[in-house]
């Protein structure tokens, strides 16, 4: 106990209120989310129509990536955080709730892709002001936090079987606005802006006003940051490892619309068996995280992402095969699933830390982040045409995008010593 106090006594000032704040956002987002799909096919959308939302979902994700940087400079980590979290994380349940067709349904989905933009704020105003030591701690509590969210998915799906789907998901929607809009309220009158921040306000406020200097703070970071990629093989491979990642993780992960229907669709679980295998899946995630992962460095770092692509794809062929209805080797294959994800969400994250080190990182992850949203909308568009003929092919796409992590990473790690790029003890101990 006392170590536990002595680790949660790091996070201070802002990092203190975000951490305190996420279980509020957390929950809620992830019983409303897990359910949502159902909840739209029940009110009416086909399978065709759900793609249609993954891939006006990713559009506006481009879009609200792009603009991040600059809105953010502008607005204050701390305006930018609360106001596009209520328009991203509050709003879109309210819309959903009140959902008969597809029009609302698409403009909650656009509003709800408003988090690539928030979540930059978030994590700006959380740690400019923190340690280092800070920001590692409130980091992985985040990651904690939403994990065990992810973990308490039973307990919804005990209640969605009481009374109804219909009934249960709107509870979980009207619920999550209330609290969520009441915890963005509270937290945004604990947080204060970030002394960088304030500083990038002023800054951005003293420059004259017109197109040519909007055109050039829009452009400037991804200029600035291809420069730095041309010139860096290692750095630009692991960059695009982790944009056909990124693709699987918005398409194949349970971020993805198509997450949960897979599970009955394919699988032949009903919606209490679907909510436990969710469990399953992130508890897979957290064992991932906890016993696995911290294994990682950076001299084992190749090795790590080419075993993790390996579990990876191996879940896939287990999820395509598992025979419809066949509960117990349903768990087996989610379970693999969640292990693979966590490794490889893990160990490519920190490979492309580690490869990128530069004064560019911040436009080279804006760059990789708008790369991905590209490719994500030409794939989903695939999915969404070829899902409703066999379910099937949301991981037969997905295990694409994985092998072309594995096949980019092995390929550079065949002509760099990659043990020797950012190897040093400093990196080793962070990762």
């Amino acid at each position: 106990m006392k170590k536990v106090k002595e680790y949660l006594g790091k996070l201070k000032g802002n990092a203190a209120v975000c951490i305190g704040a996420h279980p509020f956002w957390a929950i809620p987002y992830m019983f409303y989310t897990y359910y949502i799909s159902l909840y739209l096919q029940e009110k009416g959308i086909t399978d065709v129509q759900l793609g249609t939302l993954m891939v006006a979902g990713t559009v506006s994700a481009t879009f609200f990536s792009f603009l991040a940087a600059p809105v953010i400079d502008r607005l204050g980590r701390r305006n930018a955080t609360s106001i596009f979290d209520f328009l991203s994380s509050a709003l879109p349940p309210l819309l959903y709730f009140f959902t008969k067709d597809f029009g609302l349904a698409l403009i909650a989905m656009v509003l709800f892709n408003a988090n690539r933009l928030m979540s930059v704020g978030y994590y700006l105003v959380m740690i400019e002001d923190a340690d280092d030591d800070g920001r590692i701690v409130a980091f992985n509590m985040f990651n904690i936090i939403t994990v065990v969210a992810g973990l308490l998915l039973p307990l919804a799906g005990v209640y969605v079987e009481s009374k109804g789907l219909v009934k249960g998901e709107q509870t979980f929607l009207l619920a999550s606005f209330i609290v969520i809009t009441a915890m963005i309220v509270v937290r945004h009158i604990l947080l204060k802006e970030t002394k960088v921040g304030e500083a990038v306000r002023e800054k951005v406020k003293a420059e004259p006003a017109g197109f040519g200097t909007t055109v050039k703070q829009l452009w400037t970071p991804y200029r600035d940051a291809l420069k730095f990629l041309a010139k860096n093989p290692v750095a630009r491979a692991f960059a695009l490892a982790n944009v056909f990642f990124c693709v699987y993780m918005n398409l194949g992960t349970n971020y993805s619309l198509y997450f949960v229907p897979y599970f009955s669709d394919r699988m032949g679980m009903d919606t209490m068996q679907s909510s436990v295998l969710g469990s399953v899946y992130y508890g897979g995630m957290l064992a991932a995280m906890v016993f696995i992962n911290p294994r990682f460095s950076s001299k084992n770092l190749v090795k790590g992402i080419l075993v993790s692509c390996g579990v990876t794809l191996a879940g896939f062929a287990l999820m395509i095969g598992v025979p419809a209805g066949v509960y117990v080797t349903a768990i087996a294959a989610t379970l693999v699933l969640a292990l693979g994800y966590g490794m490889l969400k893990s160990s490519l994250e920190g490979a492309l830390a580690v490869y990128s080190e530069s004064e560019y990182r911040s436009g080279i992850y804006s760059a990789a982040n708008l790369l991905s949203s590209g490719l994500g909308v030409i794939v989903t568009a695939v999915c969404s045409v070829l899902y409703g003929k066999n379910a099937s092919w949301l991981y037969i796409l997905n295990g694409f995008m994985v092998l072309a992590v594995l096949i980019t990473v092995f390929h550079v790690s065949r002509k760099h010593d990659l043990t020797k790029i950012g190897g040093n003890e400093e990196a080793d101990n962070v990762l």
